[in-house]
């Protein structure tokens, strides 16, 4: 496993072939096997105000999905309250595109992840690692 780190926000681990891609308001994640099925996409977010963050997690995703023509197939519920981090997770359909959305926080801090793919391989397993690897620093 490779690692990414944000000085002062977080640090993860991702599979060594997996590359990544930094933008001014996002960071790509994306294997570069031939049979690459999507990517994930990483937005780093601080709160104004600190909220409680069962509330600023699901908060994130009902704005994200109320903002686009998503199928919602799970709906946004928090799915692990650890380390100083809640989790709340949904997935749906968008353009006949898979769509899996976490919201990550301590009520300050958001990590704000989509993964897109044009279907459902184990790829998702190996995002979901990538997802669990995350830590505040």
């Amino acid at each position: 496993m490779k690692e990414y780190e944000i000085d002062g926000w977080i640090r993860l681990a991702y599979p060594e072939h997996f590359e990544y891609n930094e933008e001014e308001d996002h960071v790509s994640f994306y294997s570069v096997e031939p049979d690459a099925q999507g990517t994930l996409q990483m937005s780093i977010y601080e709160a104004e105000a600190e909220q409680r963050p069962e509330d600023a997690a699901l908060q994130e995703l009902n704005t994200f999905l109320g903002e686009f023509p998503i199928d919602v197939k799970v709906a946004p519920s928090v799915t692990d309250q650890s380390a100083g981090m809640t989790t709340a997770y949904a997935s749906g359909i968008e353009d006949g595109m898979h769509l899996d959305v976490w919201s990550l926080t301590d009520g300050k801090r958001l990590l704000f992840l989509t993964y897109v793919a044009d279907k459902r391989t184990d790829e998702k397993l190996e995002i979901e690692a990538i997802i669990d690897s995350i830590e505040w620093t």
